[in-house]
């Protein structure tokens, strides 16, 4: 018997992007296995449940044709940081962050603000599932800490892996954030695929790998965040253990975002359904 269509197309992207890996850090899959794993097409937007906006990305290239959506990061993430602008929020906060993403040139909006939907998982997938790459921020003890997910969230089971992940922590609270060199360190996967979301299950919170960076946002204490660092992602310069301020012990958050790009209506969303496992783009 013929192997299913989505397995055969899942199989040859994989060999693709293995091979041109080296070459380019641009993957397009064909029309077709896109349609069945990869990506969607952005909706009307649903102001309520969404927030997603139809205001146009800033830059970069955009199109409506699934031939022509990249998939930029077959590679590790750079420690480089980008120029931000001055402003206020997490939007302006992240900004330096995204070099070399998906989300480098694109506006975001907070798809996701524990404190206005609610600190539980469900609605955390409710705000998030479908919306592609996204930027999670996290505010512990006054300190910033979060990570970047390439794949995003579709609460399809499993895990949702990419070389391209990483996270990132606070170095210094006293430089500004929002601006080139202000104060962020950048720690990369330390594992092949590394594990963007190691768990995308509808009633699991944030798992950055399986303890890299874990936000259950459930039970009696939503608001806990442990960490982990060493096994999916590495150490770092100052040879940190975990990103939160005691080591081998969880935390409360005080403030958690999750922001993601704004799209065109009918505008492709790069990993917004089903994606490879190998974690190769």
């Amino acid at each position: 018997m013929p192997p299913e269509p989505r397995t055969l197309c899942i199989a040859v992207a994989s060999l693709v992007a293995a091979a041109a890996m080296p070459y380019s850090d641009s993957f397009v899959l064909p029309s077709p296995c896109r349609a069945l794993i990869g990506s969607k097409r952005s909706q009307q937007p649903d102001e309520t449940i969404r927030g997603r906006g139809s205001a146009s990305s800033s830059g970069g290239e955009t199109s409506s044709s699934p031939t022509n959506v990249g998939y930029p990061e077959g590679r590790p993430a750079t420690y480089e940081l980008q120029g931000g602008r001055f402003g206020f929020g997490p939007e302006y906060l992240v900004r330096p962050l995204l070099k070399q993403t998906q989300l480098q040139d694109r506006k975001l909006v907070v798809a996701y603000d524990a404190e206005r939907d609610g600190w539980d998982a469900r609605t955390f997938h409710r705000m998030v599932d479908g919306r592609g790459a996204s930027v999670v921020l996290a505010k512990v003890r006054g300190r910033w800490i979060g990570g970047y997910n390439p794949r995003g969230w579709a609460s399809l089971g499993g895990s949702r892996p990419s070389v391209a992940s990483f996270l990132f922590y606070q170095r210094t609270p006293s430089l500004p954030l929002g601006i080139i060199g202000g104060g962020w360190q950048k720690l990369r996967v330390s594992r092949t695929g590394g594990m963007a979301c190691g768990k995308d299950e509808y009633d699991a919170g944030i798992y950055f790998g399986s303890d890299a960076l874990v936000m259950p946002l459930n039970g009696a204490r939503p608001r806990s965040v442990t960490s982990r660092l060493g096994y999916f992602f590495e150490s770092g310069p100052e040879d940190k253990s975990t990103l939160l301020p005691v080591r081998g012990a969880d935390a409360i958050m005080e403030e958690l975002y999750v922001l993601s790009g704004i799209y065109e209506d009918g505008e492709d969303i790069p990993n917004s359904g089903g994606v490879t496992d190998l974690g190769l783009y």
